[in-house]
């Protein structure tokens, strides 16, 4: 508990100080002040992770602090000399009657813990929504489209080289966001709306804006200042941190923008325009041109304000803010507030029983863990005892194991009802008086069960224990059997289709089933189909299609593969049906086109056309020649 309150102090201190400065320098650039508050949030991720690094330096803090640590030690009073008995028969009997029955209760937690696990929730929960934000831009990028319009190329070309900025920028276009944003540092994108690509003459302005960003790495800063926020929840300082860093990371982009010989008005109309398209969500995780409501007046007035300092950061200023940051993060970071514990004066009593001297005795201080001095241990840690505790807590109706000894047991339930066990008959009574008992499995796995009803109501069955009669493998075994699955016909299966080979002893049962033999699968091996599988076996025997049919069939001039010659026999397709359509003159008919011819009735092919009959001669004969 001393950890987490040294902690939060830490972020007021850090916090304070940073807002504190900002508030002195408000005639400073918006350039010079982003870049304190950013320091002050490194400074804060710096504080709570560098203990993982740096020596400790334990403070013992008063006793104002140590509320939640571990109560003062009580000196054990003197013991009740023992009774002796006279009888050791009778003490081991009474021993052996009483059988403490532990009660089902609710899981305790430790105060720390429970700390622990209140302050890293609400930490992840912060983390986890910053992580899905990334991952919606990956995704959004992934669906976006390259933009290549030479108007808006031209700008992003411009605004490069007056920045200096020699790295590669993705520029994007969707239509799933209302305004444009950016993000990234080794391969940055710049994503517009479709709003914004037909507005032209606002490229230069947008492209200014957001490449300011990229160029500062302000989408680092952005992720800091996430970072920050979900560690230090707690503190509303850092929260104010975070908003003032971002407001300067926009004021600093807006300042590149009039740098670029924008129009301040332009810009300002620009700003008020787009303001109605804010992307909350996506701005999670990038920067956009437009402003959210709150912030809205104040960039707009800056923008107009002809004498707000816009200059960049000095070197040396920055160099002196980042030294000084560090100097008092690290100290403040090996900084460890420790309760104080009283030290108890052992108490030594000198007992005798029955005359002899028993060894004074000195109770053990108890050796607990070291707790963690870091945040990230303190998240994972706080985390893990949350989630344990609330699987323990649901899970605390369910039954409890009372008693266990040598294969009997008892188990209790909140509710009332109780399970026992021994000899390995098994009795089950419910609070509103029924009972049911289980006996053992005779030699046959049947259970018999015998259930008594509250108002004496009796029934007796029976059932059967599967995990000794009903092995799945044993099953398998029966079912082969059942259809005739032997060695002999695997052996011969395999011989007679190679590919069968690697099938289990199982799967010829499908085969076997439908009535595929050795001599079925040799006669289509040698019709052409020396890769036939089990399945197309089963299916081939399923419709009556055979080797000699394959064969027929190709001597009627039909060709085709396996799936086509199964179709074939499907319809009721025979060589005859294939012979007479080939004389009828169509001499490349397809498979699909004798099933359809099948499928229309059945009719017979047009027989060929005859030979036209010689035209009759009439001759006629002279009677006079």
């Amino acid at each position: 508990m001393s950890v987490l309150i040294g902690i939060a102090l830490k972020s007021l201190l850090i916090a304070g100080l940073t807002l504190g400065l900002l508030q002195l320098m408000k005639s400073r650039s918006a350039a010079e002040r982003s870049w304190v508050a950013h320091i002050g949030l490194f400074a804060l991720v710096l504080m709570a992770f560098a203990p993982l690094v740096l020596p400790s330096w334990n403070i013992e803090t008063p006793s104002l602090f140590n509320s939640a640590a571990e109560p003062a030690a009580t000196v054990p009073a003197p013991a009740a000399a023992p009774v002796v008995a006279t009888n050791p028969a009778v003490t081991t009997t009474a021993a052996k009657s009483i059988a403490p029955v532990a009660s089902s209760t609710l899981p305790s937690l430790n105060p720390v813990a429970a700390a622990m696990a209140l302050y890293a929730l609400p930490a992840a929960i912060l983390l986890l929504i910053t992580f899905l934000a990334l991952a919606r831009l990956i995704a959004l990028q992934a669906r976006a489209d390259v933009l290549v319009d030479g108007h808006w190329l031209s700008a992003l070309a411009r605004a490069q080289r007056r920045m200096g900025f020699k790295h590669g920028t993705a520029l994007l276009t969707s239509n799933e966001l209302a305004s444009p944003i950016s993000w990234g540092v080794i391969r940055p994108v710049i994503l517009l709306n479709s709003r914004a690509v037909e507005a032209a003459d606002e490229a230069e302005a947008i492209i200014a804006h957001e490449l300011a960003h990229v160029a500062r790495l302000d989408w680092v800063k952005l992720l800091l200042a996430r970072v920050a926020t979900a560690l230090f929840w707690f503190n509303p300082l850092v929260w104010l941190l975070a908003r003032e860093a971002h407001q300067l990371r926009e004021e600093t982009a807006d300042d590149t923008v009039l740098a670029a010989n924008i129009v301040d008005t332009d810009y300002a109309q620009l700003l008020v325009g787009v303001a109605r398209h804010e992307c909350p969500g996506l701005l999670l995780g990038a920067h956009g041109v437009a402003p959210s409501k709150s912030s809205l007046a104040r960039r707009v007035a800056r923008v107009l304000d002809g004498k707000s300092i816009r200059g960049p950061v000095a070197r040396p200023f920055a160099l002196g803010v980042f030294v000084g940051a560090v100097l008092v993060a690290a100290p403040l970071a090996a900084l460890t507030l420790t309760p104080a514990t009283p030290k108890a004066p052992r108490l030594a009593l000198a007992r005798t029983v029955a005359g002899h001297p028993i060894a004074p005795y000195y109770p053990e201080t108890p050796v607990t863990p070291e707790a963690p001095t870091d945040l990230g241990h303190i998240i994972a840690t706080g985390v893990s005892t949350g989630v344990n505790t609330a699987v323990a807590a649901a899970t605390a109706i369910a039954p409890t194991v009372a008693q266990q000894d040598e294969g009997n047991f008892r188990v209790e339930s909140p509710n009332g009802s109780t399970v026992e066990g021994k000899n390995g008959v098994i009795v089950a009574r419910s609070p509103s008086g029924a009972t049911s008992t289980i006996y053992p499995p005779d030699k046959d796995g049947r259970r018999k069960i015998v259930a008594v009803a509250p108002n004496g109501a009796r029934s007796v069955t029976y059932s059967y224990d599967r995990s000794q009669r009903h092995n799945p493998e044993i099953d398998r075994i029966i079912e082969m059997k059942a259809v005739g699955v032997t060695p002999e016909y695997i052996g011969q299966m395999r011989a007679a289709v190679p590919r069968l080979n690697g099938l289990q002893f199982a799967d010829f049962t499908g085969m076997k089933a439908v009535g595929v033999t050795p001599d079925f699968a040799r006669s289509l091996v040698a019709a052409g189909f020396p890769s036939i599988t089990a399945e197309e076996l089963t299916e081939a025997r399923a419709v009556g299609l055979t080797g000699d049919y394959v064969r027929a069939m190709r001597s009627a001039g039909v060709s085709g593969d396996l799936d086509d010659f199964v179709q074939l026999r499907a319809v009721g397709v025979d060589p005859a049906f294939a012979a007479r359509v080939r004389a009828s003159g169509i001499k490349n008919i397809s498979a699909d086109d004798l099933v359809e011819m099948r499928a229309l009735g059945g009719a017979r092919p047009p027989l060929p056309p005859h030979a036209p009959a010689p035209p009759r001669v009439k001759v006629e004969v002279d009677p006079g020649g």
